[in-house]
């Protein structure tokens, strides 16, 4: 099946990004991640966009196809898209550096 979650699966995978990477990105438990994949959590636009911000794609691949043709504004969308961007990728961006630096602690302590 094309579901959103298993969309999301296949990125996550590409990537090579465990469940947890993405909690943590997201800021919820990995069961409640996992829950996103499964298909058992309905997503906003915004969580959807967050998501593509982690996996570093257009968030219109994880979105389900229209059930109504092609009546949507694609460019009104987009300025959505754009004005969440702004918002939410300087968010992301620390999230990576806190992400990178629990990392090295964990190396620095694991080499010790």
């Amino acid at each position: 099946m094309d579901t959103t979650g298993n969309k999301i699966r296949v990125q996550r995978q590409l990537k090579n990004y465990s469940q947890e990477y993405m909690a943590f990105m997201l800021e919820i438990s990995q069961p409640a991640y996992s829950k996103i994949e499964r298909g058992e959590t309905d997503l906003s636009l915004r969580r959807v966009y967050e998501i593509a911000e982690i996996l570093e794609i257009d968030p219109f691949k994880l979105m389900p196809p229209s059930k109504y043709g092609l009546g949507i504004n694609f460019l009104k969308m987009k300025q959505s898209f754009y004005k969440l961007r702004k918002f939410i990728t300087q968010r992301f961006n620390q999230k990576r550096i806190e992400a990178e630096t629990l990392n090295n602690i964990h190396s620095d302590k694991s080499n010790n």
